[in-house]
């Protein structure tokens, strides 16, 4: 992933392939609803903490590699 859509996109996603609502996620990971609605929509952020909220929520993890490496 290379942009803050791209992961907004994918978290989505991921959140949709589970049947959950933004509301769920908001109340079991503890980052507000709007929160999760604006990251879901690529809202640039640095609070980096709620995002690895929302991603544990989620049952995922970030893994980072080099560009170009696959």
């Amino acid at each position: 992933m290379n942009s803050p859509e791209e992961l907004g996109q994918y978290i989505l996603k991921e959140r949709k392939n589970l049947g959950l609502t933004q509301k769920e996620i908001s109340e079991f990971t503890d980052v507000g609803r709007k929160f999760i609605l604006e990251l879901e929509k690529g809202k640039t952020t640095a609070q980096i903490g709620k995002i690895f909220e929302v991603l544990k929520g989620l049952g995922l993890e970030l893994h980072l590699m080099k560009r170009g490496d696959s």
